[in-house]
């Protein structure tokens, strides 16, 4: 009996040790992501269509009279602009959608994702307080 028990109990280990090193390698495998992302994988759809595909993100219209907002943003004054900054390959590009929906050519985008304007404040300043979009291209 007592064999039987320490084999359950090495067993039961070497399970526990088994899953924990599972999951430290996916998780090394995945991109360290904390924001939502979308890989474009077909260039005739829209910016504001995989904009749209993003957790958190509500796009309001469509093509580039599209309004963009990430839920969550914040809005300390009247004044305040609620739309996100867009962010082409680190480049700050503004708030304006439809200057970025005309300037960004679908064909060379490889993916889009959406910071919350928590993360977003501290990458890029009071600028990021309603968010960011982050646009990746082909370089």
């Amino acid at each position: 009996m007592k064999f039987f028990t320490s084999l359950f109990l090495i067993s039961s280990v070497f399970a526990l040790w088994s899953c924990a090193t599972t999951s430290s390698t996916s998780s090394e495998n995945r991109p360290n992501r904390s924001s939502s992302q979308v890989i474009v994988d077909n260039p005739n759809l829209g910016l504001d269509v995989y904009i749209n595909r993003l957790n958190g993100v509500r796009v309001q219209g469509t093509g580039q009279n599209a309004t963009v907002i990430v839920r969550g943003a914040s809005s300390t004054t009247i004044m305040s602009d609620p739309r996100p900054i867009f962010i082409v390959d680190g480049v700050n590009m503004g708030r304006d959608f439809s200057r970025i929906y005309r300037a960004v050519d679908m064909n060379k985008v490889n993916s889009i994702g959406v910071i919350q304007s928590s993360r977003a404040t501290i990458l890029y300043g009071h600028e990021g307080s309603n968010g960011a979009i982050e646009i990746r291209t082909e370089i």
